[in-house]
């Protein structure tokens, strides 16, 4: 089985969605229920350790840029984003659903994954990721893929 970091984040998040806040307290016993699962050790860590860092405001970027400025991708980035996945996060900071220090935030979880299979959709997951975790934010990322907090669809009267 080809399992990486983002492979035990998904399996986690759907076989345990309500599960929010509860993992710190129970970190053992899920490592231990992710081990029966198959999930190699290492990738129960990186997942682990990739979850609590979206909460780290110590580990923030502080980015000081003019509107003017554009973004160019480090040739790591440019290895892990491909172009598709590069224009969907620009395209998301110049509509303003993300800022640039949520871009970089973004960019951040993105390498720390090392996803070799990486494309469009997982972004779109560690986008969420990152946002959910950033209040400040808002839900416009929510409603820029049509979703609800809840990932239903959103209802129009």
């Amino acid at each position: 089985m080809k399992e990486n970091t983002l492979d035990v984040l998904f399996y986690l998040f759907d076989n345990y969605p309500d599960m929010g806040d509860n993992l710190p307290e129970d970190r053992a016993s899920m490592h231990g229920y992710l081990q029966d699962a198959g999930f190699l050790n290492s990738e129960i860590t990186r997942a682990f350790d990739w979850l609590e860092s979206l909460g780290d405001t110590a580990e923030r970027v502080e980015v000081t840029y003019r509107s003017c400025t554009t973004r160019i991708f480090a040739p790591q980035e440019r290895y892990w984003l491909d172009g598709e996945c590069q224009g969907y996060l620009m395209f998301l900071e110049h509509a303003g659903v993300i800022s640039a220090e949520a871009r970089e935030q973004i960019l951040d979880r993105v390498l720390e994954l090392q996803d070799e299979d990486f494309n469009l959709d997982r972004l779109k997951w560690v986008v969420l990721m990152v946002l959910l975790n950033r209040p400040e934010e808002g839900n416009s990322f929510f409603w820029a893929e049509g979703l609800s907090v809840s990932g239903e669809a959103p209802v129009f009267h």
